[in-house]
């Protein structure tokens, strides 16, 4: 599972600016919808807040899994092979948290456009 994760993150490298400008764009559009007159921009608050949001995870998903711990090889020593499981069991967590909070993000703006 890491390693579909790795080569993925890998082929979006390209998408780190665009992620970048998601949520700086996402932020403006928050600020705006906040500190703006509310019956001009008040209903852009969520969708914003959403796209700030998907950006940040399209950022922290490339910066995330881009480099992975490397395999447990059979010829390193005790210490350096438990070190290796250990790193991965985190890694393989992490993946995990990463996969459970993109699916709230997904059911969350699945809930913005079905229910405006």
């Amino acid at each position: 599972m890491l390693l579909t994760l790795h080569r993925l993150a890998r082929r979006l490298l390209w998408a780190r600016p665009v992620s970048i400008i998601l949520v700086i764009l996402g932020l403006g559009l928050t600020l705006t919808s906040l500190f703006g007159p509310v019956d001009r921009f008040g209903h852009w608050l969520e969708p914003s807040f959403t796209l700030t949001l998907w950006g940040m995870m399209l950022f922290a998903f490339i910066q995330l899994f881009q480099r992975i711990p490397p395999p447990v090889l059979p010829h390193d020593d005790f210490l350096t092979r438990l070190g290796s499981r250990i790193s991965l069991a985190l890694h393989s967590l992490l993946a995990l948290v990463f996969l459970l909070t993109t699916l709230a993000l997904f059911m969350m703006s699945v809930r913005l456009v079905l229910h405006p």
